[in-house]
């Protein structure tokens, strides 16, 4: 399958997801109203964070192992579905005992046990969950993973519709619907692994210690991406109030919605650069990923820029009218991460420098802890909004400058866009889809004649 294909893939897997992720979150936001919201945003955080803290690189592991053929998926599904059940449970008592005795900030403070207590417990389910999908992309099934991640956001819709929506049930209703959404989707999953895996029931011991072997060496890095990406929002429920932490995670929330162009794009592109044995044709590929993602999240983050601060309260409520404030603070942040450090920290991973990329991840983490810890506590949610920008700024700066110690800066163009890098884009969809070249054929065929002909002209330069 071609690399444009597999982007697609992705693209349009992300394209059912984006109108569902934004419904969610307006419904969620308009219902439960600022407090609340802070409060959804706090129990879903405590998964997102906790569990790859304390899985010690374990799902990497998995992944290498299973994807390099050194064990077969069968002999090693149970062992890792153990691990992912087990460390659930630790983290659950954990997060009990530090919320028990007030030791998880001031949001947490706020969270009553009808709440908190319910999370905890599918804590486990959200172990299990987190291995399955390792598992699933050890053994390449990236058209299955499409699709568990497609059905659950839909239900992530439908039991939020349910019981929040419907039946009004309010934060309630919303831990309801999380705890129904994760059994069903681990029912599914078993099913699934069962019908199509048939694992072994044995636990492989040697297999547990070489996961974690493998993986505790790409941890420290993931937990600098981590600290880039949720830290923000953890440090700031530590200080600040559910309704502040409410308006800063929709405004977080909004942001994010610019990354799915890279999102979709620069997996491939790695895949892609690291099957390349020619670096200059690499850093060309790069050169024009980057460009092209500048032209498509920059649009995006000018219209938001230019909208805000009439959508936001239009969608949401006018209970959110101060959610523009952060909003622009992070956009500038997040532009640079999406547009320019996602591709160039792809291309020294796949280029053979992943020390380099370590690097970036730990600077920008680094930076944005120190910012987080000082900002916070006097600006609260305009301080996390200043200090996640400078923190992706910076990595986003150092980012560039191993590139360019890597391509000479003359050689590539990485900033002059044109009409040429929307053109491109435009031609890898019409190879792709058909229908796609139905459309635009018309728009492109000049150009397309034009390439033709330097081709033929000059076949080495365009080789």
């Amino acid at each position: 399958m071609s690399g444009t294909r597999k982007s697609l893939g992705n693209f349009f897997t992300l394209l059912v997801m984006f109108p569902l992720t934004i419904a969610v979150s307006i419904l969620v936001a308009r219902i439960l109203g600022p407090a609340d919201r802070g409060i959804y945003a706090f129990i879903l955080l405590m998964g997102e964070s906790m569990l790859p803290i304390l899985f010690l690189g374990f799902g990497v592991g998995v992944i290498y192992l299973i994807s390099s053929e050194k064990y077969d998926s069968r002999q090693v599904v149970t062992s890792s579905l153990l691990i992912g059940l087990l460390k659930g449970a630790l983290i659950s008592v954990i997060l009990w005992v530090l919320w028990k005795y007030q030791m998880l900030g001031q949001t947490a403070k706020e969270i009553p046990p009808s709440v908190m207590l319910p999370i905890l417990l599918t804590m486990p389910l959200s172990g299990v969950f987190s291995i399955a999908k390792q598992v699933f992309k050890g053994n390449s099934q990236f058209g299955l993973l499409n699709l568990i991640t497609v059905v659950y956001a839909i239900g992530n819709v439908v039991f939020l519709v349910i019981f929040v929506v419907v039946v009004q049930w309010g934060i309630q209703g919303a831990v309801i619907a999380i705890i129904t959404q994760k059994v069903v989707t681990i029912v599914a999953v078993m099913w699934v692994m069962i019908r199509q895996l048939r694992p072994s029931l044995r636990i492989d011991m040697g297999f547990i210690r070489e996961s974690y072997s493998y993986g505790i060496k790409a941890w420290v890095g993931n937990m600098a991406t981590l600290a880039n990406e949720r830290f923000d929002q953890l440090i700031l429920s530590f200080f600040a109030s559910p309704t502040l932490l409410g308006i800063y995670a929709v405004a977080f929330s909004i942001v994010r919605f610019c990354g799915y162009f890279p999102q979709a794009v620069t997996p491939v592109m790695f895949n892609i650069i690291a099957r390349t044995d020619d670096p200059e044709k690499s850093a060309q590929l790069t050169a024009q990923v980057h460009r092209a993602m500048l032209i498509f999240v920059g649009g995006m983050t000018l219209v938001l820029a230019a909208t805000g601060y009439w959508l936001v309260p239009w969608l949401y409520g006018h209970e959110y009218d101060t959610v523009y404030i952060p909003l622009l603070i992070l956009l500038p942040g997040l532009f640079a991460y999406q547009a320019s450090r996602r591709v160039t920290s792809k291309f020294l991973g796949a280029s053979g420098h992943p020390g380099k990329q370590s690097i970036i991840e730990g600077v920008g983490a680094i930076a944005g802890m120190i910012l987080y810890l000082i900002l916070i506590p006097p600006f609260d949610i305009v301080g996390a909004g200043i200090g996640s920008t400078v923190a992706y700024l910076v990595s986003t700066v150092l980012a560039l400058y191993f590139f360019y110690q890597i391509v000479p800066r003359k050689s590539v163009n990485m900033f002059r866009v044109g009409w040429r890098d929307l053109i491109w884009v435009v031609l890898k969809l019409e190879n792709s889809l058909p229908i796609v070249r139905k459309i635009t054929g018309r728009f492109t065929r000049k150009y397309r004649k034009k390439k033709d002909k330097q081709s033929t002209e000059n076949p080495q330069e365009n080789a």
